[in-house]
């Protein structure tokens, strides 16, 4: 895809098509290079990349794509799991995303055989934050211009909805006591 020429990055890295959100791995995952996920109109693209000023032998930047997710409507917001480890055996890939359709896709991946995701509904307007619960990774709080918080578990199960009083922004979860959201 062309860039604007009136845009100056100091990294790029090619696409097919348009690039809707972009979000680093925030977690340790056990390989030197940094987890980035981005998504475009219908898929979610996970690779690594090794930036010059983290690695003296490299220039620029050094990308590389681990795969590629079928998402199937355009994506709004990418979450990473404290789950996700590359230095496991197999490796896990664990995020999840907010859609056009109001929905939620948790994905699962080993970057080889085991592909899955799981659909998580009960917003009625766009999802506007999410985040995994960044101790354990067992649970998703997310919030939306339908004026609710909600949290769910890796089953897809909401276990909590709480009404706000305006459209939720963002969300996080307190970094010392994961029970306060």
């Amino acid at each position: 895809m062309k860039q604007d020429a009136s845009r100056n990055a100091a990294y790029t890295v090619d696409c097919e098509d348009y690039v809707h959100v972009v979000e680093f791995n925030p977690f340790e995952n056990g390989d030197s290079g940094n987890l980035i996920a981005y998504g475009g109109n219908n898929y979610v693209v996970i690779g690594t990349c090794t930036f010059q000023e983290e690695e003296a032998d490299v220039e620029g930047i050094q990308y590389k794509t681990l795969r590629t997710f079928h998402h199937g409507v355009r994506v709004d917001g990418i979450a990473w799991s404290p789950e996700t480890r590359l230095d496991s055996l197999p490796p896990v890939i664990k995020f999840c995303t907010s859609a056009a359709d109001m929905k939620i896709r948790l994905f699962t991946s080993d970057l080889q055989d085991k592909n899955e995701y799981k659909v998580l509904e009960g917003h009625t307007d766009f999802i506007n934050g999410l985040v995994f619960d960044p101790k354990e990774g067992q649970e998703i709080a997310s919030v939306s211009d339908d004026h609710t918080c909600r949290i769910w578990n890796l089953e897809g199960v909401q276990t909590a909805h709480f009404v706000l009083h305006s459209p939720g922004m963002s969300v996080c979860w307190h970094p010392e006591e994961t029970f306060k959201k």
